[in-house]
């Protein structure tokens, strides 16, 4: 066991220095205001707060958590089970862990992608981990942390089947493939790539491929599957209320684009028609390579397929599903499990034209290289360098910083809200009982009368609004206005709380 480990340290230097870094740089992001809160961090932090408290998956509503999947608030569940402490103390060593795992199995897949200098990998990890878009996910309490980790490994574990054809390899990946789904619901895009995958492998007879598909599906499907069940028979609803989408392929497409310019810039002044080709070139360069190893089969069981698939896979299916359900814009945050796959892809198509080359060509492929690492390195540091001045003295931006924890409004409602009879609503309900400890209950969506109804009749009701909490989905306080009437107001620098009553109500 001793040589075992002394061998994996040996081969893997470059992530054990990388996750040291790793580890530093979520302490100094995080040293301000902890681990960072969005409204989605809410709603994992209360679901992992009852699971261990009472064993009951509910969330700060106290109703079923159904808009996401059980796995990543279960997880946070078990640490404060195990561990005995507040799941936002623990949250920056075990985000620390996660990216540090992430790196290792980085290391891992560039030495399957035939990166042999360890100096060059190093290099490769620094840029990933100095990546906005990755310190952005690991410093806040969000699924992806796992999700990106999960990716890794299934792809490590499905090259290992391709490899060996083993069984136990194939279930291992259907095993992620289900973990991943039971953090994510886009986890089934490692379903599909998988089955496609195995369908395209020639050197499996068609009946080996139908059996083998069968159990990646079964197995993989199994987690998800539950979890659905569970949502149904609890709110008679897969995944919570979804609405259609607002937005267009082509603005999807644009939204799409534009995260992959901020990835990986190309000049500091990229304009919007150059971030497009740069986008498009990239995923054509992707598709070529995929289509190349599909052609010559005795390439084909790599980790440059496995990569490339899913990076067809996963942004194929983000753009169709944005563009048929809404959700919020296509983001870093979303996108952010293809970056690494795709810096893994860059650095692979660099590495081998420079073993290949001879050394006039070699040495201009290096020079490009060093320019292209430069520009990235320069932009992430730029990066840095200016979400620092929010965040070096006021926190990670979300309900922990100081913004959202000095509000004036939820300092004034923790001393009086025990005078609330009326039921209490909310633009930003998450930040209230995050903030507050306080229960309130979030604002009717605009076009779902099923919420707007029961709404309507209530006689009285509290609102209270942020002004930097306002939502397009939701309704307003002017809608509110043409059904009740103001009967009080108290006025705060970062937003109002109202007492209104009916118009029926004499």
């Amino acid at each position: 066991m001793k040589s075992y480990l002394i061998h994996f340290f040996r081969t893997h230097w470059d992530a054990l220095l990388a996750s040291a870094f790793a580890f530093i740089w979520i302490a100094y992001y995080t040293a301000h205001s902890g681990i960072g809160i969005s409204p989605d961090s809410v709603a994992y932090l209360s679901t992992a707060n009852h699971f261990s408290d009472s064993f009951q998956l509910t969330d700060y509503n106290n109703l079923p958590l159904v808009n996401f999947p059980l796995g990543y608030p279960l997880l946070l569940g078990l640490v404060k089970l195990v561990f005995f402490t507040e799941v936002i103390t623990a949250a920056p060593i075990l985000n620390s862990l996660l990216l540090s795992a992430v790196l290792y199995t980085c290391s891992y897949l560039l030495l399957q992608a035939r990166i042999k200098n360890g100096f060059f990998r190093l290099l490769i990890l620094c840029l990933i981990l100095s990546s906005p878009g990755i310190v952005e996910v690991y410093t806040m309490l969000w699924s992806e942390t796992v999700f990106i980790l999960l990716v890794l490994i299934f792809i490590a574990a499905f090259h290992l089947y391709l490899s060996t054809e083993k069984i136990s390899w194939l279930l291992f990946a259907s095993i992620i493939a289900a973990l991943a789904c039971s953090v994510r619901y886009v986890g089934i895009t490692l379903l599909i790539t998988g089955g496609i995958l195995i369908l395209f492998y020639f050197q499996l007879n068609w009946k080996t491929k139908f059996k083998h598909i069968g159990i990646l599906a079964l197995v993989g499907c199994s987690l998800p599957l539950l979890n659905i069940i569970r949502n149904k028979l609890l709110t008679q609803t897969i995944a919570g209320v979804r609405q259609s989408s607002l937005k267009t392929v082509t603005s999807n497409l644009q939204d799409f684009v534009n995260v992959l310019g901020n990835w990986f810039p190309n000049s500091t002044t990229d304009s919007t028609s150059t971030i497009l080709i740069i986008g498009l070139v990239l995923f054509i360069i992707v598709i070529i390579v995929f289509v190349y190893r599909l052609i010559q089969q005795q390439y084909f069981a790599s980790v440059i397929s496995l990569l490339s698939l899913f990076v067809l896979v996963y942004g194929g299916f983000l753009l169709f599903i944005a563009s048929v359900s809404r959700f919020e814009t296509l983001s870093s945050r979303l996108l952010i499990p293809l970056y690494i796959p795709l810096v893994i892809l860059i650095a692979h198509c660099f590495y081998q034209l420079m073993v290949a080359s001879r050394r006039y060509k070699k040495v201009f492929i290096l020079l490009v290289f060093s320019v292209w690492y430069a520009i990235g390195a320069n932009h992430h540091y730029q990066t840095h360098l200016f979400n620092w001045e929010g965040i070096g003295y006021a926190g990670i931006p979300g309900y922990s910083d100081d913004l959202w924890r000095g509000s004036p409004l939820l300092q004034f409602m923790k001393s009086h809200h025990n005078n609330y009879q009326a039921p209490i609503y909310s633009n930003a309900n998450d930040a209230v009982f995050f903030l507050a400890n306080i229960k309130a209950n979030p604002l009717p969506h605009k076009d779902l009368e099923q919420e707007i109804i029961p709404f309507l009749k209530h006689p009285t009701i509290y609102l209270v609004w942020f002004e930097y909490g306002k939502n397009p989905d939701l309704i307003d306080d002017e809608y509110i206005r043409t059904h009740f009437k103001q009967a009080k107001e108290w006025q705060f620098k970062d937003g109002s709380i109202f007492y209104f009553t009916h118009t029926n109500i004499q």
